[in-house]
């Protein structure tokens, strides 16, 4: 069990673009930085947009006559589905898009499912015989580079990059653009994976229950905990049993149910670097604000507040523990009014759920953390002769699924995306994809406000009316109604974070991985998960959290420290 591992990543970005869909109906140098964000191109090229120039030109979308062929690679998904008549293969319609616009006929090298294809790529990169261009890690990245096996596309992004994604990357894509420099050069075209704020916890409670045990909504950690203590014990649900728990909580450090709010509340931020007092970055996980919270976690276990098998609960368990009615009050991102809430209000539609911002545990607020991800890097092979195939693949993915500008033109998520009110995920059929802040909440929430949707792209005023015309009564479009519901939304709780762009705690350390965490890091994750998960279950003491602090240090924490700020000193 590893307590900062990750949702995998093709399941994390789909999360993302479903709420999309449903919202809207080694040196390194940042030296180049500026450029690679967003120079002006030749002849003014990236005024091209889909809509005014869907062929002609050299811009973002132009059309290669004639056709070219390219090879890559597919990360097949197992949950996903598409309509009849389409498959991995060749014969499906993002395949059909790519021909058809961008004069692009994509082969596969190979394709294997997610779970295999890290090692899959290593075999391949290891043969030396590489298809034209292909998704890698981090990692994987390193080794292409310093090979001298991939191109610099520090002039493709600049050339071939759309307008919309170029103002993306120098708001809020940066770091992850900046993870893709290697000397000053872009040598990989970042997967992104949207505005890192966009993951940021919130606190799910259900009010229903805060009505039935006489307790009103929480506004501090205390406040939380005695509300964990009341669903645990005063039946909350009013069946006369006692088969209820006070709070959510999985062992990890991302995503639904996990602990990160909880942690957050002590100022702790697991699993990231961040600044200390001194300006040099520190791992979150060591600090004493940490002891501090695993202490009162403990305490909370030991009270029965928690699932007396949190230790090996996963994600698909707490999402049964909720719809089951066990328990009211768990952390979860903005997904999770997808992924779990709709499915309690289909068991139990009297159930009121209302999304909270971060409790703190003093007079401080709290502050989410998160961490930087960027998927995958997509990176052309030495020599091929259209390494900008990768960047207009990227500009027709993000323009059909999040539109052309902020306001989301051109949009087509319903057709591209998720098919049949989110019944088929056609995306990850696209060899580039390409994730970036989603507007759609905040534009959709602004026209119900002012009760005038006739400035909105078609596929948002298609939201805009399927809101004004719900009450919330109609469970197939529940949670697209709930969502817009500002009093009680987790959208409307991101919007506010994000309104301070210095509010949220972002991991300060975005190099990728350093040369002793390749070696190292896989046995401290290991070790940290185990101490935070005897400490919390109370089969250690809290002092053993000080054990382990000493413990990582030497087993190479500290030789990680070192590399991360020789990083940052000429990064930050």
């Amino acid at each position: 069990m590893n307590i900062r591992k990750f949702t995998s990543v093709p399941i994390f970005l789909a999360i993302a673009l479903l709420l999309t869909a449903l919202s809207a109906c080694n040196g390194k140098s940042n030296d180049a930085a500026s450029s690679t964000a967003g120079s002006s191109e030749p002849g003014g090229a990236a005024s091209s947009t889909p809509s005014e120039q869907p062929g002609g030109g050299d811009g973002p979308f132009a059309k290669y006559e004639p056709p070219i062929q390219l090879s890559s690679t597919l990360m097949t998904q197992g949950w996903a589905s598409f309509p009849a008549g389409q498959t991995w293969d060749n014969d499906n319609l993002w395949h059909k898009l790519i021909k058809d616009t961008l004069g692009i006929d994509v082969k596969w090298a190979w394709q294997v499912d997610s779970s295999q294809y890290n090692n899959k790529m290593n075999v391949t990169i290891a043969s030396g015989d590489l298809p034209d261009i292909m998704a890698v890690t981090k990692q994987q990245l390193n080794q292409l580079v310093d090979a001298d096996l991939v191109q610099d596309m520090t002039p493709v992004f600049d050339r071939y990059a759309m307008p919309f994604l170029k103002e993306q990357v120098k708001s809020s894509l940066l770091p992850a653009q900046k993870m893709a420099l290697y000397n000053g050069k872009l040598m990989a075209i970042p997967q992104y994976s949207g505005d890192p704020r966009d993951s940021a916890l919130t606190l799910y409670v259900r009010t229903d229950w805060l009505a039935n045990v006489g307790l009103s909504e929480p506004k501090t950690l205390d406040d939380l905990i005695k509300v964990a203590e009341a669903f645990a014990k005063n039946d909350p649900d009013g069946n006369k049993k006692n088969d209820t728990y006070g709070l959510g909580l999985l062992p990890t450090f991302a995503g639904g149910g996990s602990m990160t709010g909880f942690l957050n509340g002590y100022h702790a931020y697991p699993g990231i670097w961040v600044p200390d007092s001194s300006g040099r970055l520190v791992y979150g996980s060591t600090l004493p604000e940490m002891k501090s919270a695993l202490s009162r976690l403990q305490t909370m276990y030991k009270d029965g507040l928690l699932d007396k098998e949190f230790g090996t609960k996963d994600f698909n368990r707490l999402k049964e523990d909720v719809v089951a009615e066990k328990v009211g009050m768990f952390y979860g991102t903005i997904s999770e009014s997808a992924t779990i809430l709709i499915d309690t209000m289909k068991k139990n539609p009297k159930a009121k759920w209302k999304a909270l911002p971060l409790l703190s545990a003093d007079a401080q607020p709290a502050r989410p953390s998160v961490p930087i991800t960027a998927g995958y890097f997509y990176v052309a092979k030495k020599g091929f002769a259209h390494p900008e195939a990768i960047m207009k693949i990227m500009n027709l993915f993000v323009g059909k699924v999040y539109g052309e500008d902020g306001a989301g033109k051109g949009a087509q998520n319903k057709i591209y995306a998720w098919v049949d009110n989110a019944k088929y995920a056609v995306f990850p059929q696209s060899p580039v994809q390409g994730y970036v802040k989603d507007f759609n909440y905040e534009a959709v929430r602004d026209a119900l406000k002012n009760g005038d949707g006739s400035q909105l792209p078609e596929e948002l005023k298609k939201t805009y009316d399927l809101v004004k015309s719900n009450d919330g009564t109609d469970l197939n479009n529940w949670q697209q109604w709930w969502i817009f519901q500002t009093e009680v939304s987790p959208f409307e709780v991101r919007a506010n974070y994000q309104k301070d762009p210095n509010f949220t705690v972002v991991d300060s350390f975005y190099g990728g991985s350093t040369k002793t965490m390749d070696e190292k890091a896989a046995t401290l994750a290991t070790m940290e998960s185990e101490t935070f998960v005897k400490i919390i279950m109370n089969a250690a003491s809290i002092d053993e959290f000080d054990k382990f602090v000493a413990n990582r240090s030497k087993l190479g924490g500290e030789q990680i420290g070192n590399e991360v700020n020789d990083w940052y000193a000429q990064n930050k």
